[in-house]
């Protein structure tokens, strides 16, 4: 089985009230949570790879962990490069046969954001891969910001529309308040906003920084036009919060295979409570 394109994946839950989870991963076990996960639900998936989180050399390994995990359970899936900042990086991920890139220069100023995903567009369509680009900022939860500067990392509206316009981007990731990883607090979204960007952009919305949103939020986002949530954080503690019971006591009665089979089953379940609330379940029929 191939994997679909991130403009393929999304297509069938645009204006559905449903969305697709995507989910970063570094490790066999990881991957086939995902997978499990959505061949239980039968469910479409999104698998991801982030560079801060898997050298660049181990990329050719995972992706054919993917693949073969793909071809395993056979469901309709999308692999993506998630927040390339270079084009070096965009190139050899189209080598290496990903089927979507996340280009980000969101810390860029819109001019050189618009120059550099235009890049990506032209080098990712000439390979028929879509593109996803993120306008404003999602920061990270340790970086301490002023609450001004917290608004000015929010995706301009009157922006959007001329970003995917001129980049010809086939996702766009806006800022609306989320964070990646825990927020520090309670997380104020600006859902006004989103209702804004859903009426003036035409492509498809992603929201990142999905994990420890509380669901009402996540429900509220996808219902306004979100098509596509990333998930990291609430996956990667239940694997390691179970790694870390199992190896409690004395490892030398702890097997390998054991410890991280309790992982995954772990994080899969995780990943099966995200794909309910996200209303992924069943929607695997919408793909042929």
């Amino acid at each position: 089985m191939s994997f679909l394109t991130l403009a393929q994946i999304l297509e069938p839950c645009l204006g559905q009230g449903w969305a697709v989870g995507a989910y970063d991963t570094c490790t066999l076990e990881i991957t086939q949570a995902i997978a499990d996960a959505a061949a239980a639900d039968q469910s479409p998936a999104i698998f991801m790879v982030y560079p801060g989180h898997t050298p660049q050399t181990d990329w050719p390994t995972l992706t054919r962990i993917v693949a073969a995990e793909v071809e395993r359970v056979g469901v309709p899936a999308a692999w993506v490069l998630d927040h390339a900042k270079t084009l070096d990086q965009v190139k050899y991920a189209l080598e290496l046969g990903f089927s979507g890139i996340m280009i980000d220069a969101s810390q860029s100023p819109l001019e050189q954001n618009i120059a550099l995903t235009r890049e990506a567009v032209a080098l990712a369509h000439a390979r028929g891969v879509s593109v996803e680009a993120e306008l404003g900022h999602v920061r990270q939860e340790q970086e301490l910001v002023s609450e001004d500067q917290q608004r000015a990392y929010l995706t301009r509206v009157e922006e959007a529309d001329r970003f995917v316009t001129e980049t010809g981007v086939d996702a766009l990731a806006v800022s609306i308040g989320t964070v990646h990883g825990l927020y520090r607090g309670k997380p104020q979204l600006d859902f006004e906003r989103l209702a804004q960007l859903r009426a003036v952009c035409q492509a498809p919305l992603v929201l990142h920084g999905g994990s420890d949103t509380p669901d009402p939020d996540l429900r509220r986002a996808i219902e306004i036009g979100i098509a596509k949530i990333n998930i990291w954080t609430d996956v990667r503690l239940p694997f390691l919060r179970s790694l870390k019971e199992m190896l409690a006591g004395p490892i030398e009665k702890v097997e390998v295979h054991d410890a991280l089979t309790a992982a995954r089953t772990a994080a899969e379940a995780v990943i099966r409570q995200k794909n309910q609330l996200l209303g992924s379940v069943g929607k695997a029929i919408h793909y042929s």
